[in-house]
Parts: C-alpha cells; sequence; structure tokens
C-alpha cells in the first residue's frame, strides 16, 4: 500500500485551515478573558513568570507578554499568527494548570489536537497531522536532545513528509 504525499497546494490549504483555527481560537480567548497579546523578544520564560504575567493582564487587561522570537518559519500563514498560538498555548498552560515539564507540555499538546478535533479537523485531516508534528514532534525533540528545531517550518514539513520519526531524526542531525 502506498500513500500519496499531499501537493504544494495541498499543503498549502492544511496550513491556511490551521491558521484560521489559531486565529479564530486566539481572538475567541481574548474575548473570554478581557486581555489580548502583545509579541516581545522577552517574554516569560518560566511557568511560575507567566502566571504572574497572566495574573497582571488578569487584574489590569493589559495584553499578555508571548515571545516573537524564532517566528519566521512556522506552520502558519505569517509570523504574528505564530504569535497567536503562542497566546493561545501560554494562556492554556495557566487556565488548564499545566507546568513546562514535558508530560504536562504533552497533556497540552492533547488538549489542543481535541480542541482542533472539535472545530471538525480530526485525526487524518492535514491541519490535525501537521499541528501533532509541530507540538508533538518539538515535545520529543526537547526531550531527546533539550532544544526546539532550528527551523519550525522546515521541521513540520519533513515529519509530515517523512514521517514523525525521519523528522526527528533529521532535525537531531540538524547543525545550528
Amino acid at each position: 500500500m502506498t500513500t500519496s504525499h499531499p501537493t504544494r497546494s495541498e499543503l498549502h490549504v492544511g496550513r491556511a485551515e490551521l491558521t484560521r483555527f489559531v486565529r479564530e481560537q486566539a481572538e475567541r480567548t481574548r474575548d473570554e478573558l478581557g486581555f489580548g497579546w502583545i509579541g516581545v523578544a522577552t517574554a516569560p520564560s518560566t511557568y511560575q513568570q507567566l502566571r504572574g504575567a497572566f495574573a497582571r493582564s488578569t487584574e489590569t487587561g493589559d495584553p499578555l507578554p508571548v515571545s516573537s522570537l524564532f517566528c519566521e518559519s512556522t506552520i502558519y500563514e505569517a509570523p504574528d499568527d505564530n504569535v497567536r498560538f503562542r497566546y493561545y498555548h501560554d494562556v492554556h498552560h495557566v487556565r488548564l494548570g499545566l507546568s513546562f515539564n514535558l508530560d504536562d507540555e504533552l497533556e497540552l499538546a492533547q488538549w489542543h489536537l481535541d480542541e482542533l478535533s472539535l472545530a471538525g479537523f480530526g485525526k487524518g485531516s492535514l491541519p490535525y497531522e501537521l499541528m501533532t508534528a509541530d507540538l508533538v514532534g518539538q515535545i520529543f525533540l526537547m526531550g531527546v536532545i533539550g532544544r526546539f528545531p532550528l527551523d519550525q517550518g522546515r521541521f513540520v514539513a519533513t515529519c509530515h513528509e517523512a514521517g514523525l520519526v525521519s523528522g526527528l531524526l533529521a532535525e537531531i542531525r540538524r547543525l545550528p
């Protein structure tokens, strides 16, 4: 049995659908909480710092600072969309009481995938597979070699085209 890989056009559509989902979720979350986000280079980098920033934003309505670093090449259509995802992700670390430990990151990744499924993009859909490669792949990579992908967009594309294990191996062997 052979599996066909999506064409470049199909990947573009899958990325667009995932981007639209992230945009909607970030906006919905902003409306629920009463504060949005701002991309900055020096965002909270520990769970404790994130909880403090979340509490400040809740109290003041000021935007939550989220990292704007390394957003040039992602699975989303634009760098700002990656910042939106980081807001949506970081907020739910706090809302769900999940730390930055890898097991909690994996639980949060599953929560994101469940939300994506509820929006009509279940397992087997291109948006689901792209998000899985991005979130779960990065968690595995962090667990194995202690770093994020050097190029998130290329990492996800490789995982999707060659499979998660092959994508991980390619990234592990990639030199900074």
